[in-house]
């Protein structure tokens, strides 16, 4: 058990590593999440649009 713990504490920069790597971590959700809300947004938009056009809308899940 002892390995584990040295291995975690890094040689006592642990907390700046793996706080680091969360930090990171949130960052990349946020950025997926965000792109997920973009796309939906825009493919609702792009809907519409194309239902006003007198056009077939496009289903949500990218097959025509």
């Amino acid at each position: 058990m002892n390995g584990f713990e040295e291995y975690f504490a890094m040689g006592g920069d642990g907390r700046f590593i793996w706080s680091a790597y969360a930090v990171a971590a949130l960052v990349l959700i946020g950025l997926a999440v965000a792109s997920v809300w973009s796309y939906r947004a825009r493919r609702s938009e792009f809907n519409v649009l194309q239902e006003l056009d007198g056009g077939t809308p496009r289903s949500d899940d990218g097959n025509p």
